[in-house]
């Protein structure tokens, strides 16, 4: 029989945003979610965000996000890295 702390321990999915730590109860993150942990305040309306990852499960271990992508995170910590730019 499983108790709770070990089905929270299932549950939990780590993944890392811009160098930052971040649990989830899912195994998916996408496009938007990540823009948002990232940017909570975008810097102008107009701002564009890159997003690129490394160690995911799924669609590829390697990549890039735009909107309405998303990814599987993998048990090894999926990292991201989200910049943002403004037109100027």
């Amino acid at each position: 029989m499983t108790d709770q702390s070990e089905l929270q321990e299932i549950k939990d999915f780590i993944h890392i945003i811009n160098g930052e730590e971040h649990r989830r109860e899912n195994n998916q993150v996408s496009y938007e979610e990540v823009v948002g942990l990232s940017f909570p305040n975008p810097p102008s309306p107009d701002t564009r965000y890159t997003v690129t990852y490394r160690n995911a499960k799924e669609p590829a271990r390697d990549g890039s996000l735009v909107a309405g992508q998303f990814v599987v995170i993998d048990e090894s910590r999926t990292v991201f890295n989200v910049t943002a730019t403004t037109k100027s």
